[in-house]
C-alpha cells in the first residue's frame, strides 16, 4: 500500500481525497453540512475529525484494498450527526468515536460491507452526567461473503445521565462465511441514570458467526470502598474507575496531546 497526502477541495461539501499520511488533523467547525473521506485503492488512511457541527453528514468510502483509520473527538454538544461508510474488498474500516463532553450527543451510524473481506472495527466510548442525553445507533450492513464486524460500545452514567446504545447487525442472504459481534455495555452511578443497550442481530443467511451482549449494570461498590480505603474521595474513586472503564479508547488517538486532551475530559477536568 501506498501512502499519500490529504487534499481538501470544496468549502462546503468538504472531501478528504486520496485520504493517507499519519496523523491528518481537520477541524470541522467551519464545515457547513457534508464532509466525504475518499480512501482510493490501496491507500492507507489515518485522519482524526474534531469539533463536529450539529447536522453534519460525513461519508466514508474506503476502496479495495485499502485501510482506514478514523477517530472523531466530539469536543462540544452535537444535536445530531450521521455517518456513512462503504467499505471495499479485502479492506478495513477502524472507527473510533470518543464523547465525554456535556449536554446532548445523537449519533447514527451505518456501515456498508459490499465486497468480499471487507471489515469494520468499531469501538465508542461516551460518559453522560449531570442530565446528559445522548443516543448512539450504529448499524452494520454485510452485503458480500466473508465480511466481518465488530462493534464495541461502552458507556458510564451518573448524575441523572442519560445513555442509549442501539444498533443491527444484519448480514444478508447470501453472504456465507460473515461474522459480526455487538458488545454494548453501560456503567450506571446511581438510581437517577439511565442506561439503556439494545444491540439487535438481523441474519438471513445460515453459515455465519454472530453473537451479542448487553450489559447495563451498577457500579461495584466494593471497587468505591477500596479505593476511598486508600486515601481517595468518593469522587475521586468514580473519576478513577470512569477513567479506567472508559480508557480503551485511547488506543484509537495517537497524538499524545489529543490522548491527555481525552483522559481530562473523561476526568471532568476539561
Amino acid at each position: 500500500m501506498t501512502k499519500r497526502n490529504v487534499k481538501m477541495v470544496n468549502l462546503k461539501g468538504q472531501r478528504l481525497a486520496n485520504a493517507g499520511s499519519n496523523n491528518q488533523v481537520f477541524d470541522l467547525s467551519k464545515n457547513k453540512e457534508e464532509l466525504t473521506i475518499d480512501v482510493r485503492n490501496n491507500d492507507i488512511a489515518n485522519i482524526l475529525l474534531v469539533n463536529l457541527k450539529d447536522d453534519t453528514n460525513i461519508k466514508i468510502d474506503v476502496g479495495d484494498n485499502s485501510t482506514a483509520k478514523v477517530s472523531v473527538l466530539a469536543t462540544e454538544s452535537i444535536n445530531k450527526i450521521n455517518i456513512t461508510a462503504n467499505v471495499g474488498k479485502q479492506s478495513v474500516l477502524n472507527a473510533y468515536f470518543a464523547d465525554f463532553i456535556p449536554g446532548k450527543c445523537k449519533a447514527t451510524v451505518d456501515v456498508n460491507l459490499n465486497k468480499e473481506n471487507s471489515c469494520c472495527n468499531w469501538l465508542l466510548a461516551s460518559l453522560s452526567m449531570n442530565e446528559d442525553n445522548k443516543e448512539f445507533d450504529v448499524s452494520v450492513h454485510h452485503n458480500s461473503v466473508r465480511t466481518f464486524a465488530q462493534i464495541d460500545s461502552y458507556g458510564v452514567c451518573r448524575d441523572k445521565g442519560k445513555l442509549v446504545f442501539s444498533g443491527i447487525c444484519h448480514i444478508n442472504k447470501g453472504c456465507h462465511g460473515s461474522k459480526a459481534h455487538q458488545n454494548a455495555k453501560i456503567m450506571v452511578f446511581d438510581e437517577i441514570s439511565n442506561g439503556i443497550a439494545k444491540p439487535i442481530l438481523k441474519i438471513d443467511d445460515n453459515d455465519i458467526e454472530a453473537s451479542h451482549a448487553a450489559v447495563v449494570g451498577k457500579i461495584n461498590d466494593e471497587h468505591i470502598f477500596y479505593l476511598t480505603s486508600r486515601g481517595l474521595s468518593e469522587d475521586e474513586a468514580k473519576r478513577l474507575i470512569t477513567l479506567g472503564y472508559l480508557k480503551p479508547i485511547l488506543k484509537g488517538f495517537d497524538d499524545e496531546k489529543v490522548r491527555k486532551q481525552i483522559e481530562q475530559m473523561i476526568e471532568g477536568e476539561k
